[in-house]
């Protein structure tokens, strides 16, 4: 039996047997046992009291190979020391700690910041170290365990701390030349920015029916006063609307998997059109038939010009994963009747079925300015007639093999 579990039972017979045969070493042998367990037992018992391990991120967004710095401290506010300690502190497989020899982790997809010390009453240990993020996502650090033990290691303990916390890696945000598209007007639409969006409330004039005129645009009460159908012509808007449309889905079927470089084109695709509209003063709306971690609410931001509008918008599309809820088309269906008329939409994808491509051709029909980015060259134009059709495939195969 382990001295850990006997001392009481073993410094008692000591005792015992020294007092039983006059023996007053081996006596002295069992209380020098009693007294060493009791302090080792006791000292044990109390080693974490007061003990605090704290961690935190100078940053909680970051964009892929920035640094963020994470300082951990270690503090001991009570006179009990430790004399020895060792502590661990978990990082996501796509975290990296430059300069620090990580420990393996049993558990998949994770491993270890260590550190060994000792740690005296009333003192406190501190330690800096630079995160760096390899991927998009939303990386966890965290948990983080700390062993320690009596002055003879005799009773060792552990205090485990589950507060995890969470670093949000941008996706790469390019420049539009650099995808191959125009800086003035990457949507391939017309030139002027005071055209792309027409609110519908103030109506400028009439003009006579053009074919292509959606419905909701002509006038019938005076298009039976002048016998011919009529228009409306809006006034441009002060307000620009961007709506971001993103499929995530880059097979068919869900059960074939998915493509993962072309996912990470069209995320990095959406994030640089949504940065050049936040830059041009457009309001920026998100969609995407994906969900946020953790919850099965979707990926929606309605279209907005404030100021922290497009770091929403890099965190929802840090946190695109390949599972789907569904559709894209079925998440226009629902959104539709949100966009006012007139609205510019861009559809971002490396895939467009049969069934999104009529979607898309429905908003073009409602009224609105529709433009398409393809992420792949499995996007075929001739489904889209009417349609600004631009392809950054190439471009993104490029600049991948530059790195």
């Amino acid at each position: 039996m382990p001295f850990r579990d006997a001392w009481l039972l073993i410094g008692s017979f000591l005792i015992l047997v020294g007092f039983g045969v006059a023996e007053p070493v081996i006596a002295g042998v069992g209380f020098v046992v009693l007294v060493i367990g009791g302090v080792s037992r006791f000292w044990s018992r109390h080693l974490f009291d007061r003990v605090t391990f704290t961690s935190k991120l100078s940053e909680r967004r970051a964009f892929i190979g920035e640094r963020v710095k994470l300082d951990i401290e270690l503090e001991n506010r009570k006179l009990l020391p430790l004399p020895w300690y060792s502590w661990r502190y978990g990082l996501a497989e796509q975290l990296a700690a430059p300069g620090e020899d990580l420990a393996a982790s049993a558990a998949p997809g994770s491993s270890w910041i260590t550190r060994r010390g000792a740690l005296g009453w009333y003192e406190k240990h501190a330690w800096t170290f630079e995160i760096e993020a390899r991927e998009r996502g939303f990386h966890p650090t965290g948990p983080s365990t700390i062993r320690s033990g009596d002055l003879l290691g005799i009773f060792p303990g552990m205090q485990e701390n589950n507060d995890t916390q969470y670093l949000i890696a941008f996706p790469r945000v390019h420049r539009m030349e650099d995808l191959g598209l125009p800086a003035d007007r990457p949507l391939g639409m017309v030139r002027g920015r005071n055209k792309l969006f027409e609110d519908p409330v103030r109506i400028a004039g009439l003009r006579d029916y053009r074919p292509g005129d959606p419905l909701r645009r002509i006038d019938w009460k005076a298009s039976a006063r002048s016998g011919d159908l009529q228009s409306r012509v809006y006034e441009p808007s002060a307000e620009q609307q961007l709506y971001i449309l993103v499929n995530i889905d880059t097979m068919e079927h869900a059960w074939e998997g998915y493509l993962r470089d072309e996912l990470e084109r069209t995320v990095s695709a959406a994030a640089s059109i949504a940065t050049w509209a936040a830059a041009n003063r457009f309001a920026v709306g998100l969609l995407a038939n994906g969900a946020y971690p953790n919850a099965d609410r979707p990926i929606r931001l309605a279209p907005s010009r404030s100021r922290d509008q497009i770091t929403r918008v890099l965190e929802a599309l840090a946190v695109v994963q390949p599972l789907t809820m569904g559709d894209l088309a079925v998440q226009i269906q629902r959104e539709a009747g949100r966009m006012p008329v007139g609205s510019t939409i861009v559809v971002i994808a490396s895939l467009i079925p049969q069934r999104l491509a009529g979607a898309i051709l429905r908003l073009r029909d409602a009224g609105h300015h529709v433009a398409v980015i393809a992420t792949s060259d499995r996007v075929d134009a001739a489904m889209l007639p009417g349609i600004a059709f631009q392809t950054v495939a190439r471009a993104f195969q490029r600049m991948e093999a530059a790195e």
